[in-house]
């Protein structure tokens, strides 16, 4: 089901499941600090927020550019020119 869809989609699979994947590897990095002699967890702190930032910057992205499409596809121009003209 995944090979069949653009670009974008495999590219937002590829990052939902990477910060998911990093969020699993920070909350066992915080269970095992204390057994690895770890203290400086740092990457907690700021990483899982900048990893979910990043996230959804990317989700509003992809809706951004289906509101896009969708006005293109329905012919709606007046739409289409406010959302193209749109500063980010």
């Amino acid at each position: 089901m995944l090979f069949r869809r653009g670009f974008s989609d495999k590219l937002y699979f590829y990052n939902f499941r990477a910060v998911w994947i990093f969020t699993g590897a920070c909350f066992v990095l915080n269970a095992l600090s204390g057994a690895l002699n770890i203290s400086e967890l740092a990457v907690i702190t700021y990483g899982i927020p900048a990893a979910f930032a990043e996230l959804s910057i990317h989700t509003g992205f992809i809706v951004w550019k289906a509101k896009a499409e969708n006005c293109r596809k329905n012919r709606d121009y007046s739409k289409l020119k406010e959302l193209e003209e749109m500063d980010l």
